[in-house]
């Protein structure tokens, strides 16, 4: 008794603390996404780029550490984003296949997820509206009309002038690439369960023909780099992860040296991360043609990580499923609806037109300028969290509850995670007028 506990607390134990049902990393993974790419935003609107000295490594002729690579390409996470979002929704019909759980039907299951998105959604949509009311930034009423029902309806991907060159809030084209997931969802779950290799090689297949043959041919490409068919092998990656770590934890016997080799793994596919990003930084032509070219491999090598990180040893995982890692995850999604926005009007509050203007103020101004607007998106953003988004999605949610059985419906695991930052793929500052499109 006493080594069996010893092992259920040591930082080595595999067996005792492996959750199927809720995936203690992916709410670090989450919201370290969102922080690389709110980076991304932030030095848009600041320019400010810190360097660390590191003197103790000058025997290796390196005097400091300047995460340059980052500010050019932190957009490329949000396809972290998207994998989580189809790994999280997967678990549950991976767990039915496995181990003979019961999941919600379509119908609970589109409520789950109109109470988790709409709520923080309309929100966001009705305050950008009304602010772009106030600065004229329509030219007729028709327009307007058509920019506000497109997004209420998340139909604003399908236009140019609701999509690319809207006045509401730029981000919110990934809800719409989120819905569009939802609305296939069950048909899909449908095909998964036939064959999951073959539902994931058949998936990937229509996307990469997509990507090379129609949409990497368009000029421009910046309609097409974000449509739901080129996160089709995103998608199809993050549900075979989720079969394949619900897989390892019914079947695979436990094994400590499995906790050291997926951490060692786990390492590898940081590395072929970085590589990416440094991949991504030097591509010197359309970074949205490097998205296109390089979404699968990327999405592969996120893959390699998620899932390496939820099985490794302890100390790795901690780092994602801290208090600190947690509340992260719980709040980026109204992070991720408010911060660019919110960074924007803090610098013209301050008297700068781009982000030049706050670098030609010297680093004191640009700290200040991403300090302020790092802590009032983090403010807001769990204020939003707490204050609306979970009481509306509980209200939501008691809709009919005494008409349903006494059963509680699965809830899919780690809660449906936000939709994904934009990949603003100009690593170039924007103006007022810019940062909406």
């Amino acid at each position: 008794m006493e080594q069996a506990q010893a092992k259920q607390h040591s930082w080595f134990s595999l067996d005792m603390d492996i959750d199927c049902r809720h995936v203690d990393v992916v709410d670090g993974i989450r919201g370290l996404s969102v922080l690389l790419v709110l980076w991304f935003h932030f030095w848009q609107q600041t320019w400010f780029m810190p360097s660390y000295p590191t003197p103790f490594l000058s025997f290796l002729g390196v005097t400091d550490l300047t995460p340059s690579h980052i500010r050019w390409v932190g957009y490329i996470f949000v396809d972290m984003m998207v994998l989580l979002s189809a790994f999280c929704l997967t678990l549950p019909v991976a767990r039915s296949m496995l181990l003979g759980e019961g999941v919600d039907d379509a119908c609970t299951f589109y409520k789950k997820r109109f109470a988790r998105i709409y709520p923080s959604y309309l929100l966001a949509v009705l305050i950008s509206f009304g602010y772009q009311l106030y600065l004229g930034s329509y030219p007729t009423a028709a327009y307007a009309v058509r920019d506000l029902v497109s997004h209420l309806t998340f139909t604003h991907m399908f236009r140019a002038d609701t999509y690319i060159y809207a006045p509401i809030n730029g981000v919110l084209w990934t809800v719409a690439l989120e819905v569009q997931f939802y609305l296939f969802f069950p048909l899909l779950v449908k095909l998964f369960r036939k064959s999951p290799l073959l539902f994931w090689g058949t998936l990937t297949g229509f996307g990469a023909l997509f990507i090379y043959q129609y949409a990497l041919r368009q000029t421009p490409v910046n309609m097409q780099v974000n449509q739901f068919p080129t996160f089709l092998p995103v998608f199809a990656n993050g549900m075979l992860a989720a079969y394949l770590f619900t897989l390892y934890c019914v079947k695979a016997p436990y094994k400590r040296l499995w906790g050291v080799l997926f951490t060692v793994l786990a390492v590898i596919g940081a590395v072929l991360i970085r590589n990416e990003i440094v991949s991504a930084q030097m591509y010197r032509e359309d970074k949205q043609i490097w998205q296109l070219e390089n979404r699968i491999g990327l999405s592969l090598c996120f893959t390699l990580f998620l899932v390496s990180a939820a099985l490794s040893l302890k100390p790795l995982r901690w780092l994602f499923s801290n208090p600190v890692a947690r509340f992260l995850g719980a709040i980026s999604y109204n992070l991720y609806l408010y911060h660019q926005r919110l960074i924007v009007l803090l610098r013209i509050s301050l008297g700068f037109k781009s982000g030049a203007d706050v670098a030609s103020a010297g680093p004191r101004m640009q700290l200040f300028l991403t300090v302020e607007a790092l802590g009032l998106s983090l403010l807001l953003a769990a204020v939003l969290t707490y204050l609306w988004e979970r009481p509306w999605q509980r209200w939501i949610m008691s809709w009919g509850q005494k008409q349903e059985t006494a059963a509680e419906p699965v809830e899919p695991a780690n809660a449906e995670p936000e939709p994904i930052e934009p990949a603003n793929v100009e690593p170039e500052p924007i103006s007022e007028s810019e940062e909406r499109k």
